[in-house]
């Protein structure tokens, strides 16, 4: 008899096999210092802190997958930009480093094993997976190369760039590639696989042309690297992107975590099982959502998604810190239930699909 632990399912889901329930977890955030005495700054600068509270929800809520949670400012900071910390919210930079586009000849790619808080990062991810042997664990608190770029250079900046010193985007960008990618090999010699969090890659701050021209050749050059390491790689990008959704897939991706404004349908269709999906149940519910509300948005995403196999049902982006301890349970307790409800279903009408 096969073991159905949460490493399981989620093992299933990216190889597209057939189970008898749909692989669920969330995307923490900082809301797991709630469930210790530890303030999110402590466990933003803690690797055992932050373990503690990381192994706090496991035991609470059991999810399949334990999303390993940080600031998207890692690589930012270790470059040279100065954090400012908080006890009830994440942290966030004082200044922009490249207000003086010039000063990009002066940075050099950080080493993982001793600059910023990057080796507290890979403490906390080997701490957390040491002791969680049922579920799989993955460390999505690092940036892709576009989130890089606007940290170093600030916002407005970098879109007026691409505008008025295309030359400079993609020389800033090719940098923070070669600095994803320095990251991203550290990850695989600890054992995990990279990711890229471009939080600022949505259509609600970029367009499609932005996308293609300046995100999506890095990505490639990325995808490519890794998996010639053997490593598949995974993309979270906050908002809505159905209108990069194309390019997206031809990048390359892997795992690709969907926030809830983007078209779960949309997505399904288009990739036809060339990646894993998770995600796309919204965030607010976990923090105001009625219980009704949380069960029709699970029952609208496993009824989009779950037949094709490779999906696994998730918060669409890191859950609030005023999240409440019921709704999380409550959304991983009517998940499992409803998961196993509809696969059993899917059996019944095509067991074809679940002959391994």
């Amino acid at each position: 008899m096969v073991p159905t632990t949460g490493k399981y399912y989620m093992v299933s889901a990216l190889k597209r096999r057939y189970v008898d329930r749909v692989p669920t977890t969330v995307l923490i955030g900082p809301y797991c210092s709630r469930l210790t005495r530890y303030t999110v700054r402590e466990i933003l600068t803690d690797a055992k802190k932050s373990a503690e509270a990381h192994l706090a929800f496991y035991h609470r809520f059991e999810p399949d997958s334990l999303v390993i949670y940080n600031d998207i400012y890692l690589e930012a900071e270790a470059l040279g930009c100065e954090l400012e910390f908080f006890d009830d919210r994440t942290s966030y930079p004082k200044s922009v480093l490249l207000e003086d586009k010039s000063h990009l000849a002066r940075l050099k790619v950080p080493d993982p094993k001793k600059d910023g808080r990057i080796p507290y990062f890979l403490e906390l991810c080997e701490r957390v997976s040491s002791q969680v042997k049922k579920a799989a664990t993955v460390g999505l608190g690092h940036s892709g190369p576009w989130n890089i770029a606007i940290h170093l250079r600030g916002v407005e900046s970098l879109l007026m760039d691409t505008v008025d010193d295309p030359q400079y985007v993609h020389d800033l960008i090719k940098y923070t590639t070669e600095v994803v990618q320095t990251m991203g090999d550290a990850l695989i010699e600890a054992g995990f696989a990279p990711s890229l969090g471009e939080a600022a890659a949505s259509c609600s701050l970029i367009s499609p042309t932005i996308f293609k021209e300046f995100i999506k050749p890095y990505h490639s050059r990325l995808c490519s690297h890794f998996k010639s390491k053997k490593a598949f790689v995974a993309l979270h990008i906050c908002g809505m992107i159905d209108p990069l959704m194309e390019d997206i897939l031809d990048s390359g991706i892997s795992f690709l975590s969907l926030d809830a404004p983007s078209s779960l349908k949309r997505l399904m269709d288009l990739s036809a099982g060339r990646l894993t999906v998770m995600g796309n149940v919204p965030t607010s519910l976990f923090a105001d959502g009625t219980p009704e509300e949380m069960e029709q948005a699970i029952r609208d995403c496993i009824e989009t998604a779950a037949e094709g196999s490779r999906y696994i049902l998730a918060s669409g982006c890191e859950i609030p810190l005023d999240s409440t301890e019921d709704r999380i349970a409550h959304f991983f307790r009517y998940s499992r239930q409803y998961g196993r409800e509809f696969m059993s279903k899917l059996k019944e009408q095509r067991p074809e699909l679940f002959q391994d």
